[in-house]
């Protein structure tokens, strides 16, 4: 009886062993959305906080404008992993997802600092950021129309302008987005 509860001991502390081994799959954004947040997501701190279990979920705004619009920030420790805002005619489910950890990579393939010219295939519908974006580069992730891509580089020309190609090469992804329809 001695032997079978120390096989059994034995095997309860392997087991332990192995599942405190496992690391946790890194984040990635997809055509679906950041881990379990997606189009179907109520916009609330339970509704993301469910659906990404150890992660804190916070209330917040940020400001466009002078004016305040609400958002939800996704935190893991001291790192702020995305803003979450709401979609546009229906608040109740969450609308675009901003990424702020530099680690979260678009399926693996555009991580942020990217050089343009590095992206394929090549973004598209690429648009000059306005008033606050002034200076960037705003696109779409040519295989899913829902992604924006942002991109800011060394470029002085005017307000409202695309830089020219050589310089839009050189410039790099600041910023991930997912949206519940497309951008």
């Amino acid at each position: 009886m001695g032997s079978i509860k120390s096989i059994a001991v034995a095997a309860f502390l392997l087991s332990t062993t192995a599942c405190g081994a496992q690391e946790e799959a890194p984040l990635t954004l997809t055509i679906n959305g950041l881990g379990g947040i997606g189009g179907a997501t109520g916009y609330s701190i339970e509704a993301v906080a469910e659906a990404m279990p150890g992660y804190v979920v916070t209330e917040e705004n940020y400001y466009a404008e002078g004016d305040a619009y609400p958002m939800l920030v996704l935190r893991k420790g001291d790192t702020t992993i995305a803003e979450i805002l709401p979609r546009y005619g229906d608040a109740s489910h969450v609308g675009s997802i901003l990424i702020r950890d530099p680690s979260i990579t678009l399926d693996g393939r555009i991580a942020m600092g990217a050089a343009f010219a590095s992206i394929d295939p090549a973004p598209k519908d690429c648009v000059a950021g306005m008033e606050a974006m002034s200076g960037m580069v705003l696109c779409r992730d040519a295989s899913i129309a829902h992604i924006g891509l942002n991109f800011a580089g060394e470029w002085a020309g005017p307000d409202g302008e695309l830089p020219p190609a050589e310089v839009l090469s050189t410039f790099t992804v600041t910023e991930l987005t997912w949206s519940a329809g497309v951008l």
